[in-house]
């Protein structure tokens, strides 16, 4: 069973009382028997002094006149010579008894007048309280009187201040244990008080605080844990608010961010990398990476970083949900100590990017393959000129107007890269306004009907009056439809 600080504390109280109660039990009890025991010494004395002028005159009827006086005086009577024979006893025939020289309440009398012990008789087989005392002489003998009583009735006294202390001491244990409870409770209140502030405080309750009702050790140490609850509660106050801006950072983030805790386990996922890897947080929290997004370049790049204890990045293409390529970064985590703790990664979607240059590269090429053409003819016409070519003039001509439209085509694909290139860098200025589409149509085909004669083919503009206008900017609009139209002839 366990025991509450109350209960341990009247208990010890308990415990040292009635350990006091019997230390001073046993010393009253040592004082109240050796009282006694001076009172019994005291009556025989007296009643010795009576008997002492009966010993002169009766002495010789030896066993007879110690019975009859043992008697009267209810004490056991023996008369011993100077040397240790006894001469008459109540209780025994004084024949048969042995030498008494060496008693000592015998010997202290002989030599001191008067003597007295208590000891164990050897021949009544019992303990006597004694008392001796030299007599005058009788016949010329030198003799002692010596009276004996049982310890037992000494002992019926003290028996009874042991019963009466006995009931003294219950009593006095039974208040003290009282006071000690009242006492106890008042000193434990402000211990039970300052237990339930602190499951209070584990609970999350920071806005409670302790009664200082002393200036003790028990008031400081409430103060103490008042000082404490209040500190405590504006540091968890600090660290909610640092991860609320810390989860609001990592939710409005565009790069996807991983947390992968000592164990490899996952125990961060934000909106963003839910999105790219297509996983969810509530079932990707706890487990690996790989378990939830079937990547080994992943896996690696995580494991790399570990490795190394720094940083690693490498490109990772997904193939679930739908094609992707992800330019990832991982960064090792360590304590002060240097102890690895896990590790961040962090994803952004290079899909577009990578597209946009597989785009650009194959531009590169048909612009090359564009350019190579004009350039090529070019060439070959004004080698053809330059080796007696010009001799035929109507061959030349016609040579030079061949030239001359290749000429035009690389400057319109050159003026098509200039647009492009303002385009991207948003250096080209719009005049928007409303637009008639036949107008501008009109215009393209105008502008492109040589080039079409001479290659045979025929331009027809078929556009009904009644189109709607459009916004746009007039030039801009005009080549766009140059270009389709150049494109188709």
């Amino acid at each position: 069973m366990k025991l509450g600080i109350l209960a341990k504390l009247v208990l010890t109280i308990a415990v040292l009382i009635a350990f006091s109660l019997g230390l001073v039990g046993v010393y009253l009890e040592w004082r109240e028997r050796a009282a006694l025991v001076d009172q019994a010494i005291a009556r025989l004395e007296a009643q010795a002094s009576l008997l002492s002028l009966e010993v002169t005159t009766s002495i010789s009827e030896g066993d007879a006149w110690a019975r009859r006086v043992s008697t009267r005086a209810k004490a056991r009577v023996t008369v011993i010579a100077a040397d240790g024979r006894v001469v008459a006893d109540s209780d025994e025939p004084s024949s048969h008894m042995e030498n008494h020289a060496d008693r000592p309440e015998v010997a202290a009398a002989l030599a001191e007048g008067t003597g007295h012990a208590v000891r164990f008789s050897r021949t009544v087989h019992r303990d006597l309280v004694y008392f001796a005392q030299v007599m005058p002489e009788v016949d010329g003998r030198r003799l002692v009187l010596r009276l004996a009583i049982p310890v037992g009735d000494v002992a019926h006294g003290f028996r009874q201040f042991r019963r009466d202390f006995l009931v003294i001491a219950l009593i006095s244990l039974a208040l003290a244990g009282g006071i000690a409870y009242l006492w106890a409770r008042k000193i434990t209140r402000p211990l039970w008080q300052m237990v339930g502030f602190a499951q209070g405080v584990a609970r999350g309750e920071m806005g409670q605080r302790l009664p200082i009702s002393s200036r003790d050790e028990l008031g400081e140490l409430a103060n103490a844990l008042n000082v404490m609850a209040g500190d405590l509660k504006g540091t968890l106050r600090r660290l909610e608010e640092e991860g609320r801006r810390i989860r609001t950072i990592m939710e409005s983030m565009a790069e996807g961010v991983l947390v992968i805790d000592a164990r490899g386990r996952i125990s961060l996922v934000n909106p963003a990398a839910e999105a790219l890897l297509g996983l969810k947080k509530d079932v990707a929290l706890g487990q690996t990476p790989l378990e939830v997004v079937r990547s080994h370049e992943l896996d690696d790049l995580l494991k790399a970083a570990a490795r190394q204890g720094g940083a690693a990045s490498a490109e990772i293409t997904l193939a679930f949900p739908r094609r992707r390529i992800l330019a990832g970064a991982a960064v090792a985590i360590r304590d002060a100590a240097g102890a690895f703790q896990g590790t961040v990664l962090a994803l952004r979607d290079v899909t577009q990017l990578k597209r946009l240059e597989e785009a650009r590269m194959e531009f590169v090429v048909n612009v090359s393959h564009e350019l190579r053409t004009p350039l090529t003819a070019i060439r070959g016409y004004a080698e053809t000129l330059l080796d007696d070519g010009l001799e035929n003039r109507e061959e030349a001509r016609k040579f030079l107007e061949i030239i001359h439209r290749h000429a035009e085509r690389l400057g319109r694909l050159l003026n098509d890269l200039l647009d492009l290139s303002n385009i991207e860098l948003e250096r080209i200025p719009l005049t928007i306004s409303p637009q008639a589409v036949a107008e501008a149509a009109r215009q393209a085909v105008s502008t492109l009907l040589p080039q079409a004669e001479r290659k045979g083919v025929r331009l027809v503009t078929a556009l009904p009056e009644d189109l709607p206008l459009v916004l746009a900017d007039r030039d801009r609009l005009v080549q766009i439809l140059v270009n389709l139209v150049d494109n188709a002839v």
